[in-house]
């Protein structure tokens, strides 16, 4: 990387401006840091920037109206670059490796140890308001935000794997909602034959970093399987739970019980797709989905779609996303107040963006202090039962737990392949054996780089 060019000493060439700019500062200061005292998220940092800026994924208009209030409060505007969530990484490495500013960014559970590897994550301990956040952070937050023992990230959102089913169409078929997998499948070949769906099952499973890889480790788990054992071992051996699961999740497809959209389908579209009223279940999928589904702008079928939770004891698992301050801000104190505004507090106090975020598009917050307050119990009640989700939530482990190669430099690779494979098995290409061959063969292969 350009960044990283090397110089006598051996520092990168970043480490080198970053101590050079640190000296000068601290001289001009005395050797004392620049934040001025009271509550953190309410001062001004002594510095000056012209602008901020970050770098995204796209969801609705939620960095507009925060990018609006920061300069609002503060004078100080925040230009974005917002790309899809599969495209993100790849842009946002690619602005790194170029040298561009980038003050703020986010990341999905699977991708944060691997940007943190490559240096591209600022520590927030030494931050004013750090300890605070740290200590209303949820478990599932912690586990994602908290690297190596320091907090290196604020939550953006949670969320846990959930079942939605149509009840209408389960009315008709005089079903209740399924409680074991085999009665699952008797549900959905009886309702094929007697013709009240052409596909009784639309599940997510388009390519990506956790909407196919998603539902198969959410069914493993459910099961009683992982994918990892503690100690970095593979599970996908013959007889391993993860294999008898994926050949009964290609049985689905086998049988033409399940949707074959649901080959291109992520969570989003896979909720708008549902919303046609076509399906009877959607599979193993983010909670939020029923914000699309029972939206009356969007959906033909709302009020009609159901949260249910998974079979047996009803584990299942979940994750947060973050927000990070970058290596390559262009003023670490502001770059940390307009973190603060995405993924912390903004200059009232307030978890402006959690809130919203709740109460507007249903996500779950990794701030303890939200997830109790009524912002949940009552700002999810147009879409779904809080507390049916959040019983649901109890039951949920961080996704970590189950496939623990994310916090490994070969996760990303890795599931690549895993999502190529998969896909030929689901469409009876090669058999889950061979599927699950492959991918033990591929985690040699990527480990070598």
């Amino acid at each position: 990387m350009a960044d990283r060019t090397r110089i006598p000493g051996g520092l990168g060439r970043r480490d080198f401006l970053k101590a050079s700019t640190a000296g000068v500062t601290l001289a001009a200061l005395g050797g004392a840091p620049a934040w001025a005292a009271g509550t953190p998220w309410a001062d001004r940092p002594a510095s000056k920037v012209d602008k901020l800026n970050f770098v995204v994924w796209t969801y609705g208009d939620i960095y507009t109206k925060i990018a609006a209030k920061f300069q609002a409060d503060w004078g100080i505007p925040v230009d974005s670059t917002i790309s899809s969530f599969n495209d993100h990484p790849t842009k946002l490495m690619t602005m790194y490796a170029g040298g561009e500013a980038i003050d703020v960014s986010q990341s999905s559970p699977f991708s944060f140890p691997n940007f943190i590897s490559q240096d591209l994550v600022e520590p927030l301990d030494d931050m004013p308001g750090a300890k605070e956040y740290l200590a209303d952070l949820t478990e599932s937050a912690k586990q994602v935000a908290v690297y190596n023992g320091k907090l290196m990230g604020l939550p953006y959102f949670s969320t846990v794997w959930v079942w939605n089913y149509y009840q209408d169409m389960l009315e008709k078929a005089k079903f209740e909602p399924f409680t074991s997998y085999d009665g699952f499948m008797e549900q959905c070949r009886k309702a094929k034959k007697d013709k009240l769906c052409e596909y009784p099952v639309a599940w997510v499973a388009g390519v990506g970093l956790e909407q196919l890889p998603g539902t198969w480790y959410q069914m493993t788990w459910n099961r009683g399987g992982v994918f990892f054992d503690k100690s970095g071992n593979h599970q996908l051996g013959d007889g391993s739970i993860a294999r008898e699961t994926l050949k009964w999740w290609m049985q689905t497809f086998k049988e033409d019980l399940a949707d074959p959209e649901s080959l291109k389908a992520q969570f989003t579209t896979s909720a708008k797709a549902f919303g046609a009223g076509k399906n009877l279940y959607r599979g193993p999928n983010h909670h939020y989905g029923l914000n699309i589904v029972n939206d009356p702008k969007q959906s033909p079928i709302a009020g009609k779609v159901k949260v249910h939770g998974s079979p047996g004891d009803g584990r299942t698992i979940g994750d947060s996303h973050v927000y990070f301050l970058c290596t390559a801000s262009r003023d670490k104190e502001w770059a940390w107040k307009l973190l603060q505004y995405l993924g912390g507090k903004t200059k009232d106090g307030k978890y402006t963006q959690a809130e919203n975020l709740a109460r507007d598009a249903m996500l779950g917050s990794g701030y303890k202090s939200v997830m109790t307050s009524n912002v949940i119990t009552e700002g999810w009640k147009p879409w779904g039962d809080p507390a049916k989700i959040l019983e649901i939530w109890d039951k949920a482990t961080y996704v970590g737990e189950v496939c623990n190669s994310i916090y490994k430099p070969w996760h990303f690779p890795w599931t690549d392949r895993l999502n190529i494979e998969v896909q030929k098995a689901l469409t009876g290409q090669i058999t889950a054996d061979t599927c699950c061959d492959n991918l033990i063969a591929a985690i040699k292969e990527v480990q070598k780089g």
